[in-house]
This record gives structure tokens, sequence and C-alpha cells, in this order.
């Protein structure tokens, strides 16, 4: 039964389709389907983009077998007019139309002038990070237990009055440049953010980690700043055609809608 209904239903699309090639100004008797050597390179490429051997003659045959069949669904399903209304090939139709776009109006290399007035226009985008400098002592949790508390407290005491303490080795070492991200790293997000609201030149209250009790001193800190043209370097260029690019091809759009009437269907 099934068989049948297989057999009957080839049948209807099959004179369907002879219906619409009747019908069809376009259609003509004989038809035929070019297969150009740029196919067959295609299909040369999926073969090894797939991991089957090339090389092996029945592969290949099979493959050019399987995409001249899926050519001539292809056709036919244009005749059918399946295409229409389908949201999947709108959405690859209108992205291949915007790549023709911007193929007809090719973007220059911006110049010198050009990326300076961009920089000028949006400095926000290219900051240097804020830097800075620090001393640092560490009570250990794990080697103190609830007591690293209060020997930081006394620490601190001590190094008001200039007097030398004891404290315990840490990654995060004392007396270079580091940015937020490099103290986020070591210690967390919450003794970074802490760390980096400090005032220059006071030893702060103590700071707990998921590691311990920490004393900071910031001794130097080095506030972000517009980055110059050389220092954006790739990004500004990159954001600076990206723009361009945006903007030509809304000119573009606009002059292809401009062509257009559009009506409301009643």
């Amino acid at each position: 039964m099934k068989a049948s209904w297989s057999a009957l239903g080839f049948l209807v699309v099959a004179a369907l389709i002879g219906v619409l090639e009747w019908q069809s100004s376009k259609s003509t008797g004989n038809k035929e389907l070019v297969i150009s050597e740029s196919q067959r390179a295609f299909v040369r490429e999926q073969l090894l983009q797939t991991g089957s051997q090339g090389a092996d003659p029945g592969n290949y045959e099979q493959a050019l077998a399987n995409y001249i069949d899926e050519e001539i669904l292809y056709q036919e399903g244009l005749k059918l007019g399946l295409e229409k209304d389908d949201l999947i090939v709108k959405r690859r139709v209108v992205q291949k139309m915007r790549f023709l776009l911007e193929d007809m109006t090719p973007i220059s290399p911006p110049t010198a002038d050009q990326l300076q007035a961009w920089l000028d226009k949006h400095p926000q985008r290219y900051q240097t990070e804020q830097t800075i400098r620090f001393e640092h002592h560490f009570f250990s949790r794990g080697k103190r237990g609830d007591d690293a508390i209060y020997q930081a407290l006394k620490s601190r005491e001590d190094l008001l009055k200039n007097k030398a303490v004891e404290s315990d080795p840490i990654a995060l070492q004392s007396g270079t440049l580091i940015n937020k991200e490099g103290v986020t790293r070591e210690v967390g997000l919450k003794v970074s953010n802490k760390l980096f609201e400090l005032p220059v030149g006071d030893w702060s209250q103590p700071v707990e980690s998921a590691l311990g009790v920490h004393l900071f001193k910031v001794l130097e800190s080095n506030p972000g700043r517009t980055m110059t043209v050389e220092e954006a370097g790739q990004q500004l260029r990159s954001d600076l055609v990206a723009a361009q690019r945006e903007e030509v091809n809304r000119a573009g759009l606009a002059a292809l809608r401009s062509s257009y009437t559009i009506l409301e269907q009643p």
C-alpha cells in the first residue's frame, strides 16, 4: 500500500512539474545541465573536507552524481516556486546581496587624518588601563587561621610606625606596575576593586580575600588616558573601516529603496 501511494505521489509531482513547464514561456523541451570545471573542483574540495578519499574515482563519481541530483532538484524546485516565502532562502539571498553591495563599493584604506578624527570623536573607546604600584603584606588564613585578621591589624599599627613586620609569601608581588586584570587574576575581583580605590600613600585597613588578609599601600597610581593613533593600532583602523562600510552600505540600500514604489495591499 505504501509503495502504491509513493508511486501515486511521484506521478502527481511529475504531472505538476509538466503542467508548470508547459505553461511557462521559458520552458524548453530539451533540458540541459552544464557541469563546469569549477563545479567539479567544488565536489573534489568537499570530498577532501569531509575526510573522504578524494583520489578514489568511485567516491568522486558518486559525489558528482549526488551534486547533479541536488542541482536538478534545485532547478525543479525553482520552477515550482518552492523558494518563495522560505525564510532561510530569503535570508541567504539577502546576505549575498549585501556581499554584492560591498564588492561594488570598496573602501579605501583610511588616511592618518581620518584615523585621528575618528580617535578624537570616540576617545572613550581607546583608553589605556589604570595601573598602580604598591606595597603589600599578606597574612595567610591557611597558615594562621582566624588569627590572620588580628596579625594584620597589629602589623598595620607597626607599619604606621615604620616598624618592620613579618608576613607570608604570595604570588602578588609588591613594587611593580600592574593593571586591574593582573590583580584580579591573583587575588580576586573584590580585593582588586578595593585596591584600585585606595588613595596614594596610606596603609589600608585589612582587606580580606579567599586566601587570607591583605594590607596595601599604593605608591603610584596612573589613571587611564586616550591612546595615540599608533597605540590604538589595528583596532582603530578596523573600527573606522567598519563604520565607513556601514555608511556606504546604508547609502547603497537607500539608493535601491528609492527605485521601488511601496504599495499597501488592500
